[in-house]
């Protein structure tokens, strides 16, 4: 059942899979403490990726996050309102316009063309735009284009039996609007052939050589590809199966002839469309359409939002994606056909950066899916003062500071998120530093790029790493961005501009619900106030550092002086005013090589009470800004300290202070190495700490740390190691008794006491304690050279593993250390802002889903 509009629940069960953005039309509410709900998320995996599986939770994000817009709202705020076009005078001379000269201009051109297709033969303008069209498309199409007679487009209406009736005299008549703006667009309707609307588009050129000029230039064109598997790049996580109907996509064209590449890609496409036969709006289509748009993030790393169409036989529906929410509008085909020719126009005409397309991107959008290799991405970043909430760069950067450029090696990101939606999406990069002077990279520094739409609500990440800069064994942040942040939906709160939310309930829904007979509606809600902003910001952070996953250590000496260094930063943070909140094996790093220390990464979640009421910001000490505020229960569910789920279990408020940071430390030891355990009842007790049920890792936990893994104890169940890590066993042991003695009596857990502890371990092992067994590198592997997709960059997130499952005993046999080399990252866990997914094989061979306690899936 969902929730009311003034719910303090979400519309899911407790422990169902998550939305990542809280729709903007509910409060925000805990039964316990007042701030946002908490949620166990499934990972996406190769089974519930697909659809139907996937489309629960996709309606679960869009319920209360897809808004219905006035289509002239619509028009204004999203077809114009991104980014200014270029546009050409009479004389040819470049020029910018503003949205709304562009607007009006699209407007009396979408008319004219109208004008075209009543006309037809009788029509001067139809047949120049024919004669080009016949040109373009090296065949006869003046017989092929719908007219528009007695109020509707005729071959649109007559004769269409079926869904697949439309495809083509749908494409016919976009690719006609195409060439009519292609024609007059700029040129005072004179009918000359231009190439102007794509002066915004050329060819793509290697940054290394900016001189470089390209005469020809990119082409967008509207395809037909019902039957046609789209193509993904290496690089993406997730390849779920689409075949939409149509598609805007980019391409090029030499001499005449389209260049056309074997199966059209998710790279090359800017606005795909999905036709049906009747005129529904259900939870069916609104999934269809989602997945679309989700292919597009995964694919398209320079976007920062995207459009879709829906089209039946009557009605155009337009979807503007943006990483927070989606906005559609709907337009009659047949009763107001201007309109619906000025958004094909306009959508065949955009310049890329409005089309969602980022500048900061050398080539963004114009990089065709086949040319991949041959264009090196260059990124510039002006590095701006991190301020406490997200505010926009001026783009002045701070003064006296040059913007860092970076070559980045965008075919082999280090990190790419599995969202669904409405998520930050994170991606992390490695790239070298640009020579200001010779434009090269080759000799430059390595650094780390980390891009994600945080929550503009939230005390911005890159003011936690600059207040901990002096702070030993954390991630050095080199430069920091802020991008832009999305659409503001109270902006359009104005005379009746928000139709209504869609939603999945029963209540307060508009009259006359247009369903297709026998699927589920998704029904438009009425929006008696406006609804409830949240707002992501596209931020982008460089880092210094680089690390390993903690997977990699190579010998127990390794671990346990990377332990003592992360425990001395988790108190350092602490005493900066800093709580880390997501402790967890991912953002626990090894240094670089054996001389560069451990460091933690992902100040993401972190909670901040600045020591001084100077420490904060202005805007905050004036009571100028309600941020929302943080849950206590957070984190990574086999990592969260024992009483934090028992606070959640009892639905209780409490506080996430440093000893649940440095118990966390624990979990992840301990993870490591029951991981290089065979014994039957370590494999148990790691299956436990990996179930996705709150209750179940509580009870594993309070066993673990109440002596059963005392090497003294005589209890029956007791767990001995015996296995790649087992002179640690004293050592966890005595680690377990002071996270013990913290929860059962209040103890508190002094930064000496554990550096002592690891001291006193170190001393004691024995040589060649834990040390890995070399293996032999791979063919083209350098000395000392680590996999890019095993290393793990100071950038708060982790790199992607393989999908194949494989059984714990299948390693056993071949040897425990080709286990951990394969795995690099058994947790991949599920950020609170969808920032990591992901799972191992062996992890999915013990429990098909990991679960994780996220604050709001925000």
């Amino acid at each position: 059942m969902a929730a009311s509009l003034n719910s303090s629940f979400g519309a899911n069960p407790r422990f169902n899979a998550a939305r990542r953005t809280p729709p903007a039309t509910f409060a925000y509410g805990n039964p316990g403490t007042g701030d946002s709900p908490i949620k166990v998320n499934t990972l996406p995996s190769e089974t519930n990726n697909k659809a139907p599986d996937v489309d629960p939770q996709i309606l679960s994000e869009l319920h209360g996050n897809l808004f219905s817009i006035k289509t002239d709202v619509f028009i204004r705020n999203f077809l114009y309102g991104e980014a200014s076009d270029p546009d050409v005078t009479d004389e040819g001379a470049s020029q910018s316009v503003s949205n709304s000269g562009r607007h009006a201009l699209d407007e009396e051109l979408a008319k004219k063309c109208l004008e075209a297709l009543v006309g037809q033969d009788k029509n001067e303008q139809f047949q120049q735009v024919v004669k080009h069209l016949n040109m373009d498309e090296g065949c006869e199409m003046a017989a092929r284009i719908s007219p528009y007679q007695e109020k509707q487009f005729t071959k649109l209406v007559k004769g269409i039996r079926a869904e697949k009736d439309l495809y083509q005299p749908l494409a016919d008549l976009f690719l006609f609007i195409n060439i009519f703006f292609r024609c007059y667009l700029n040129r005072g309707m004179t009918g000359e052939w231009s190439l102007e609307i794509d002066r915004s588009w050329p060819l793509p050129t290697d940054p290394k050589e900016p001189n470089e000029i390209h005469r020809t230039l990119l082409r967008r064109r509207f395809i037909v590809s019902y039957n046609q598997e789209y193509q993904y790049s290496p690089h993406v996580p997730e390849r779920p199966i689409l075949l939409p109907d149509l598609s805007l996509v980019l391409c090029k064209k030499l001499e005449g002839e389209w260049i056309k590449t074997d199966l059209p890609h998710w790279k090359d496409v800017k606005v795909p469309i999905e036709v049906k036969l009747s005129d529904g709006f259900d939870a069916n289509r609104v999934c269809q359409m989602a997945r679309y748009a989700r292919a597009i993030r995964l694919e398209q790393f320079d976007r920062n939002f995207a459009f879709s169409l829906l089209i039946s036989k009557n009605k155009c529906r337009v979807f503007h994606w943006a990483a927070s929410q989606c906005h559609v509008t709907e337009v009659d085909i047949h009763e107001n056909p201007a309109v619906f020719i000025q958004i094909i126009g306009r959508l065949a005409s955009m310049d890329p950066q409005s089309m969602g397309y980022d500048p900061r991107f050398s080539n963004s959008g114009r990089v065709l899916s086949n040319e991949t290799r041959r264009f090196p991405t260059r990124l510039e970043i002006v590095p701006a003062r991190p301020t406490e909430y997200h505010e926009p760069s001026s783009g002045d950067g701070d003064e006296g500071r040059e913007p860092l450029v970076l070559d980045l090696f965008i075919d082999r990101p280090m990190f790419q998120a599995r969202g669904f939606l409405f998520s930050r999406f994170t991606r992390v990069w490695e790239g070298r530093e640009v020579d200001p002077t010779t434009l090269k990279s080759e000799h430059g520094e390595l650094r780390v790029v980390k891009q994600n739409w945080a929550d503009a609500d939230r005390v911005n990440e890159a003011y936690l790493y600059e207040k901990a800069k002096d702070v030993p064994y954390v991630a050095r942040l080199m430069g920091y961005e802020t991008v832009t942040r999305t659409i503001d939906i109270r902006s359009l709160w104005h005379d009746g501009a928000i139709v209504g939310v869609y939603r999945k309930g029963a209540e307060q829904a508009l009259p006359q619900l247009d369903t297709v007979d026998g699927e589920k509606p998704f029904t438009l809600y009425t929006c008696k106030e406006s609804p409830r902003a949240f707002s992501r910001a596209l931020v982008r952070m460089v880092f210094e550092q680089k690390g390993r996953a903690i997977l990699k250590a190579q010998s127990s000496r390794e671990l346990l002086e990377a332990a003592m260094q992360w425990i001395v930063g988790v108190f350092g943070l602490n005493d900066a005013g800093i709580i880390h909140r997501d402790v967890s094996s991912g953002n626990l790093l090894l240094g670089y090589d054996s001389n560069s220390p451990a460091f933690l990464i992902d100040l993401g979640l972190a909670h901040f009470s600045p020591p001084n009421k100077e420490d904060s910001s202005t805007s905050e000490a004036e009571g100028d800004r309600t941020p929302k505020a943080h849950h206590h229960l957070t984190g990574t569910l086999p990592f969260i300290a024992l009483n934090l789920l028992i606070a959640l279990r009892r639905k209780k408020s409490i506080k996430h202070e440093v000893h649940h940071d440095v118990e966390s430390v624990f979990w992840v030891l301990l993870y490591v190495v029951l991981l290089a355990e065979e014994s039957e009842d370590a494999k148990f007790a790691l299956l436990g700490l990996l179930s996705t049920e709150p209750k179940d890792v509580e009870k594993e936990k309070r066993g673990l740390l109440s002596g059963i893994l005392n090497p003294n104890s005589k209890a029956a169940d007791r767990i001995t190691l015996d296995g790649r890590y087992k002179d640690l066993a004293h050592f966890l042991g005595s680690f377990a008794s002071i996270c013990w003695a913290r929860f059962d009596e209040g103890v508190d857990i002094k930064l000496d006491d554990l550096i002592a502890l690891i001291d006193r371990t170190i001393s004691s092992l024995p040589p060649g304690s834990g040390e890995r067994p070399k293996t032999k590198r791979k063919r083209g592997q350098e000395e000392g050279q680590e996999e890019s997709q095993e290393e793990v960059q100071g950038s708060g997130e982790r790199p992607e593993t393989s999908r194949r499952k494989r059984n714990p005993e299948e390693g056993q046999k071949e040897g425990q250390e080709e286990v951990q080399e394969e795995v690099q990252e058994e947790v991949q866990e599920e950020q609170v802002d969808g920032s990591s997914t992901g799972s191992s094989r062996i992890v999915q061979s013990m429990c098909s889903e990991q679960g994780v306690l996220s604050q709001d899936s925000a």
